[in-house]
């Protein structure tokens, strides 16, 4: 093991469906990588076994050399390292946006109410919502919901990222948006893993693109290799039913 994040053979089944079958994949510090695939392929699931939000089958994942399927691994802990940004915000409605960002600090890190506002002042204005710290979230954009729950996410000062087709509910004009701040954090170092369908934001940000298929890493490589030069004929096919302007 020579990741930050190392999953080994995970294996998901829902009901008779294979969902994930003996996945393999090694994450490096300030490393992006990003999956592609139609629906189904697993995706989403993949990402979500990582912090366990969703429990594989089989198989095991480390987070910094420890095993999270050990039972005696306090998972809420660890994963507090790991953000999640979801596609449908998943952000709290009676709360306004300034409490959204300072509630998991407090409660989980600590943090006294002042310390947790500087905190969430500071990734707020970097996700470029300093103007609306303090609004109501039910009166927000797609997109601005979607910064919030980045800058929540950052709140927790994690140590990976990761993204389940973060502008997949997003109307279009909103989408640049999100994926500015999501360049910006990879520019600045930070460790992610993206679920996405947009394939010139996955072949500008990424150092390596998973291709999966039917819940199996079909093909790896860099963005030149998967976008210019893919082996498998499956890939060649997605590619050209996606790709339009890449």
């Amino acid at each position: 093991m020579n990741g930050i994040l190392d999953a080994q053979q995970l294996t998901k089944k829902f009901g008779n469906l294979t969902v994930l079958d003996g996945v393999s994949l090694t994450l490096k510090k300030q490393e992006v990588i990003t999956l592609i695939g139609a629906s189904g392929s697993g995706k989403t699931t993949l990402l979500r076994c990582l912090n366990l939000l969703t429990e594989p089958d089989e198989g095991h994942i480390y987070f910094e050399g420890k095993d999270l399927m050990d039972s005696n691994t306090d998972i809420n802990r660890l994963r507090e390292h790991i953000g999640m940004v979801f596609q449908q915000f998943n952000l709290f409605p009676n709360l306004n946006v300034m409490n959204n960002c300072t509630m998991s600090p407090m409660l989980r890190m600590g943090l006294m109410k002042d310390e947790a506002e500087a905190m969430a002042t500071t990734y707020l204005k970097k996700v470029g919502l300093a103007d609306f710290m303090y609004s109501d979230v039910r009166t927000l954009s797609g997109g601005q919901k979607q910064r919030v729950a980045i800058a929540r996410a950052l709140c927790m000062q994690p140590k990976i990222m990761l993204f389940d087709e973060p502008t997949s509910a997003l109307d279009p004009e909103m989408v640049g948006d999100v994926l500015a701040v999501i360049k910006t954090l990879r520019e600045e170092g930070m460790t992610m893993i993206i679920v996405t369908h947009e394939m010139a934001f996955a072949r500008a940000v990424s150092d390596r693109i998973l291709f999966l298929n039917q819940g199996q890493i079909l093909e790896e490589g860099t963005p030149d290799q998967i976008f210019g030069n893919p082996r498998e004929e499956r890939t060649k096919q997605f590619l050209n039913r996606v790709m339009l302007h890449v």
